[in-house]
């Protein structure tokens, strides 16, 4: 098949390429609330105050919960509610369940983990993606041949027109399959797959813009916010090849208009230094400052971001403000002028 957008994995092998999906795209639903006690659990320090809280209030907000259980693994809980507590037991709500590990480094000690909460019904946490026009290979096409019902979980990858990967994330299992109006011998695949990860519809759209090149029309990025503006910056450094050097000494104008949040001001900076479609690799403000440094900076509108870099809400690291990147960049031997 030529230039298929989508692919469908089992291990490292594409089982399937293919055409077209219906269903993959939309707004993701957030998993179900979990309950679950933690038995012979040792709480201290912040879990013991948020116990104490629970007790009082009902319930108290705790963030990401790290436990061992006696078997020596370590599971993280995330966006975790303390509910109350009865001994050695204590009962948290999480979303979804718990995820294993890779260390134990402050890990508070149970004895072992107990959901108590039913799980939520299929049609709550899955929904039905049909990937059109399959050409399917390897297991999946004996699997259709053999006449089975099912095939094993696959993973779905999301293609350019060269064939490298957009994105790539759980599917689920291939639940159905049918003829294919887009071709003769192809296929269409139904896929039971969770809709917390479906991808809303701005990605698509910054896909598509990429799919064959990068965009050449200055202020592309405006278009997007959020989580697509953060794949349209992701798509730009990646595709960075053949950017002109940076040389000390030449003067850039930065377009400050909408530069507000890290997203934006990367945005617009690799675009002002690199030209369109293009960005810079990295964030911090300090590795930004090196990348200038010897050049001149005019950063006009600077005042937008005087007012909004560093102070809107934020979920994990703490964005750097308008006077860190200043400092950096004139720390870094950027002439900075600020308009």
């Amino acid at each position: 098949m030529r230039n298929p957008r989508y692919a469908l994995v089992s291990g490292l092998y594409a089982v399937a390429l293919c055409k077209d999906v219906d269903g993959l795209y939309g707004d993701p639903v957030p998993p179900p609330r979990a309950v679950h006690e933690l038995r012979g659990c040792e709480a201290r320090g912040d879990l013991a105050r948020a116990v104490t809280q629970a007790v009082v209030e009902g319930s108290a907000p705790f963030g990401t919960l790290h436990v061992q259980t006696h078997d020596g693994l370590a599971w993280l809980f995330d966006e975790v509610r303390v509910l109350g507590a009865r001994g050695d037991v204590v009962t948290v709500e999480s979303s979804g369940g718990p995820r294993r590990a890779h260390g134990t480094h402050g890990a508070f000690p149970c004895g072992n983990l107990i959901r108590v909460s039913p799980p939520a019904p299929p049609e709550r946490t899955h929904t039905e993606v049909t990937f059109r026009g399959c050409s399917p290979r390897g297991e999946l096409r004996e699997a259709l041949a053999g006449g089975a019902e099912e095939f094993d979980a696959v993973r779905y990858q999301v293609l350019t027109w060269t064939g490298s990967v957009h994105h790539e994330g759980d599917a689920g299992r291939v639940t159905g399959w049918d003829g294919s109006r887009l071709g003769h011998g192809l296929v269409d695949l139904a896929v039971s797959f969770p809709r917390q990860g479906l991808i809303p519809h701005q990605s698509r759209q910054v896909w598509d813009l990429w799919h064959r090149d990068r965009p050449a029309e200055p202020g592309t990025w405006r278009r997007f916010t959020g989580a697509a503006r953060a794949e349209w910056l992701n798509q730009a450094a990646g595709r960075s090849y053949g950017a002109p050097d940076i040389t000390p000494g030449t003067t850039y104008h930065l377009d400050g208009t909408d530069v507000t949040d890290e997203d934006s001001l990367l945005c617009a900076l690799g675009e002002t230094v690199y030209g369109p479609g293009r960005s810079f690799g990295v964030g911090a403000p300090r590795a930004v400052g090196e990348r200038l440094a010897g050049t001149t900076l005019v950063w006009h509108d600077a005042d937008v971001a005087r007012r909004c870099l560093g102070v809107l809400p934020y979920a994990d690291r703490r964005p750097a403000t308008f006077q860190e990147f200043v400092d950096a960049f004139r720390s870094a031997g950027v002439r900075l002028v600020l308009d």
